[in-house]
């Protein structure tokens, strides 16, 4: 993970993975067709490569998705 600011760049994979991120946690669930399933502050969300989505306190965009990996860019709101 790295970050600047109020922007973060997140790798996750593997069971069990999560990252504390701008006050949030986000954990990794599973890849299926190409879609990540994550958790992110008590609520599930699914991206596939392209995807955004918005928290009470986050905004997400998936930059890629491999076989077991998922990267994002986290941003606070």
């Amino acid at each position: 993970m790295s970050c600047s600011g109020s922007t973060c760049s997140v790798t996750l994979g593997g069971a069990g993975a999560r990252a504390h991120v701008l006050a949030s946690t986000i954990a990794f669930g599973a890849i299926t067709d190409g879609r990540a399933t994550l958790r992110v502050g008590g609520r599930d969300v699914t991206l596939a490569r392209g995807d955004e989505v918005t928290t009470d306190s986050l905004r997400l965009v998936c930059t890629d998705v491999t076989r077991d990996t998922v990267a994002l860019t986290v941003e606070r709101r």
